[in-house]
């Protein structure tokens, strides 16, 4: 394959100079978009819902009949109550997390030779918000939700203990639980701030 060259002149003519040709070239993108309908939100105004699949603040998902079938294998070993978090301290999703000292997992055993969770902390601070530790949960109990309004005053506001996860995760489910798990929700969602996309090839 050949290179080709382009001839490129090193001094502008009279007219152009005069003319500002070079300018205007440069401005025909911004003039085009001039009287277009802006797609940025007046934020905080206005909010977007984002899609149900976005990776925002984390939640733990209760004991509530909808556990996997992973979960049930193991409940006799658990020491749960309905309607609290259903994680197992099996430390998966810290050993996938990319930054391992953003979590503080503690369980302890019960007389009758059941584990029950007694601490899960997570330190947003150190979080990618990457979902590996979604991915390597092994029953389902870790998600990501869709709040993303996550500034605080203090640092200790970014830490998410155990009764807020599971108040996360709980909303989450109500709000969106029955949504279809795509980007968006329907194509005429997707238009209505993007505009519709035409394929090529």
């Amino acid at each position: 394959m050949g290179i080709k060259k382009v001839d490129r002149k090193a001094f502008l003519n009279l007219v152009e100079t005069v003319l500002f040709v070079d300018f205007i070239k440069g401005l025909s993108v911004t003039l085009k978009n001039l009287l277009k309908k802006p797609i940025t939100t007046n934020y905080p105004l206005e909010k977007l819902t984002p899609p149900k699949r976005f990776r925002g603040a984390h939640g733990h998902f209760v004991w509530d009949g909808t556990e996997p079938n992973s979960l049930k294998a193991i409940e006799k070993f658990m020491s749960f109550e309905k309607g609290k978090s259903r994680c197992v301290a099996c430390y998966m999703c810290q050993t996938a997390c990319p930054m391992p000292t953003l979590f503080r997992i503690e369980a302890v055993q019960m007389p009758d030779g059941t584990k029950k969770v007694v601490r899960f902390d997570m330190n947003l601070l150190n979080c990618l918000f990457c979902g590996l530790c979604v991915d390597a949960c092994p029953v389902g109990c870790l998600t990501m939700t869709d709040l993303y309004e996550l500034a605080g005053y203090s640092r200790r506001n970014a830490v998410l203990r155990m009764e807020q996860l599971e108040k996360n995760a709980i909303d989450w489910k109500q709000r969106r639980g029955q949504e279809p798990d795509r980007i968006w929700i329907d194509d005429q969602h997707r238009e209505k701030l993007w505009g519709k996309i035409s394929w090529s090839g």
